[in-house]
């Protein structure tokens, strides 16, 4: 769940200017489970997600993270890997670098390897950049990886560091208790949205935008760990909104936009949808005593329940033998 800085986290960006992005992780997991398939069958890998899928080589493999990651992992023996999620894909969540880092988690465990959460961000980025071409930046990587409320700051060199921000926690709690999270039902391919800004990105089209979300990811940072009234943040969110939206005409549409200001009307203070845009998830953020009033301007849309989360990639169960 990115809050501040998004876009300054793309090569096109940083290389120029640096990047900074200010981000959580919260309580919705993609669960990875990789264990080696015993020769048995008619066929070699077992890949099941939203699909099964039986095949004999790698190649064959329909999933592209679940072949590039068996593929730069060099793992030819035949395996099974299973997929279970909280939340839909296409979501704006990092759900897909979030599957990236886990699978590369449990392929490691399955070659009796150990990575840091520092490498596997690496690794991730590496496969979704570089394997797969995808136009995606590296805070969903990191911060997958990583877990926790954080500054990720870059530099032109690309070199980044992940400062957690440590909260007393009463402020913690009572930070937690502004958000509000409501599924837009509509889900979308990131990629076109991404690929748009990011030409606009290298163009420099944007630079005045971007400067003002990487001033914002400071601002908020102070404003947070100051103490100070988060009435303030949630302007500021509504603030990005605006930016974020003329970073392409695909980041919103009419139904979106109908939905944020019908929350604004009853209440909120300022939101976004997260990730590319263009569907998925709409973070709100509006003073406790005014969730009933946004709730119920937004009654036909579904809210998740969530809290931060602060592990990061774990190994829940791995068998050493």
């Amino acid at each position: 769940m990115s809050f501040f800085g998004g876009g300054t986290d793309h090569r096109q960006w940083y290389e120029r200017h640096g990047g900074r992005i200010l981000t959580s992780s919260i309580d919705k997991y993609c669960y990875l489970s990789a264990r080696r398939l015993p020769p048995f069958f008619e066929y070699r890998h077992r890949i099941v997600w939203s699909k099964l899928e039986t095949v004999n080589f790698l190649e064959e493999i329909e999933h592209p993270a679940v072949r590039a990651c068996l593929q730069h992992l060099g793992v030819n023996a035949g395996v099974e890997v299973h997929h279970d999620g909280d939340l839909p894909a296409r979501s704006g969540l990092g759900s897909s670098s979030a599957f990236t880092v886990g699978l590369l988690h449990a392929l490691h465990g399955l070659k009796g390897e150990t990575r840091s959460k520092r490498c596997l961000s690496e690794e991730a980025i590496h496969v979704e950049q570089q394997v797969l071409k995808e136009a995606v930046g590296i805070q969903d990587q990191i911060e997958c990886a990583h877990g926790g409320l954080n500054l990720i700051e870059i530099s032109p060199r690309g070199e980044w560091t992940v400062a957690p921000v440590a909260l007393p926690k009463p402020r913690l709690v009572e930070f937690g208790r502004w958000f509000m999270l409501f599924y837009t039902g509509q889900t979308r391919f990131s990629s076109a949205i991404t690929a748009t800004t990011v030409e606009r990105i290298a163009s420099g089209e944007k630079d005045p935008e971007l400067h003002k979300l990487a001033g914002m990811a400071t601002e908020a940072l102070d404003i947070l760990c100051n103490g100070a009234d988060l009435r303030e943040w949630g302007r500021m969110l509504d603030l990005s909104w605006t930016i974020k939206r003329r970073m392409s005409p695909q980041v919103s549409n009419e139904a979106i936009d109908e939905m944020y200001w019908a929350a604004r009307h009853a209440g909120a203070l300022g939101g976004k949808l997260l990730g590319a845009g263009g569907g998925g998830f709409m973070m709100l953020m509006a003073a406790p005593d005014d969730h009933k009033r946004v709730r119920g301007a937004l009654n036909g849309f579904l809210e998740i329940p969530f809290g931060f989360d602060f592990s990061g990639t774990q190994t829940i169960f791995m068998n050493e033998r």
